[in-house]
């Protein structure tokens, strides 16, 4: 199967649109329907392509690693350096006839003349002018990519570069533009962000520590080298969401029962609805794909398969 049809299934069993589906990941719906399409001509260029991919699969609550790879198969990545052309035309010399001993005197006699008239000129102007040194500018340097790998503890967090989203950690060799300053910024619930810049003019594989909040600034470590460096001072995102958070993607029949058996709701919950229950509560659900859950903040997994009933304590 291919990885426009794996998108467009899943979406189409979660009952959401193109549509909505733009608003919550903030890509364009034509970029979208050309994923699922495959229409590569539609489609930016292929590092934002890959990303909108890897972002669009997450949001339908797809493994994103095999979707990349078949993309991977039908757009390979290739570094193309243009070094010009030269046109060399071949040329055959005119074949030499034997000059005449008659004829020679003459061409040597003036070729003697401009010989003493030129080396007079040459003299006297290199007299009267001084020696001058000149200097060639050196070309300018061919754009190139770099690979960029960013792994988190705890992993799963979310990577931007010049607030560009670069998906979630790992980030396995991710291309990008070669440059000398670029601001790297990994996020995860709970947890403090890590803000700071980075040099990209050649390959890094960093590794970003990401603190609870209230015990200090998150620590960036380069792989290669062992360096680290504290994040820049960053403003502390919101308090995460005590206890267990339900969010609803498309309806759902839902029941929650407390501990003591008690039930504390049961019905249909519409699309874009939330509930949140004390930890402890038991969840069945009639459409597992379409019901995320966060405990405490921790970012939002769904319940199961679209369309599946699946029932789990919290």
């Amino acid at each position: 199967m291919t990885f426009g049809k794996v998108l467009k299934d899943a979406r189409t069993a979660q009952g959401l649109t193109l549509a909505q589906l733009a608003a919550a990941t903030r890509i364009r719906s034509d970029y979208l329907a050309a994923l699922e399409d495959e229409d590569f001509g539609a489609l930016p260029e292929r590092t934002f392509s890959r990303s909108f991919l890897q972002q669009y699969a997450r949001e339908l609550k797809l493994d994103p690693a095999p979707l990349l790879a078949r993309f991977d198969e039908r757009l390979p990545y290739t570094t193309m350096i243009n070094y010009g052309h030269l046109d060399v035309t071949e040329r055959r010399a005119a074949p030499v006839r034997p000059a005449q001993p008659g004829n020679m005197l003459l061409p040597l006699l003036l070729g003697g003349l401009l010989l003493l008239i030129g080396g007079g000129y040459l003299a006297t102007r290199n007299h009267a002018m001084p020696e001058t040194k000149t200097t060639t500018a050196a070309p300018p340097p061919v754009p190139t990519n770099v690979n960029l790998s960013v792994n988190s503890t705890p992993s799963g967090a979310k990577v931007y570069l010049d607030n560009r989203d670069l998906g979630y950690t790992p980030v396995q060799s991710f291309p990008v533009g070669s440059r000398k300053g670029a601001v790297l910024r990994v996020e995860y619930g709970g947890r403090m962000p890590f803000k700071q810049n980075v040099d990209l003019r050649t390959p890094r594989n960093l590794r970003v520590r990401l603190l609870p909040i209230g015990e200090g600034p998150s620590i960036m470590t380069d792989v290669a080298t062992g360096q680290a460096q504290e994040s820049l001072p960053v403003t502390l995102p919101k308090a995460p969401i005590k206890g267990v958070h339900l969010t609803f993607s498309a309806d759902s029949w839902m029941r929650a029962t407390a501990r003591s058996g008690a039930v504390l709701y049961e019905g249909v919950v519409p699309s874009g609805s939330s509930k949140t229950f004390d930890a402890g509560v038991t969840i069945r659900a009639g459409n597992a794909g379409a019901v995320h859950v966060s405990v405490d903040g921790s970012p939002e997994r769904s319940m199961g398969p679209a369309g599946q009933v699946a029932t789990q304590t919290f």
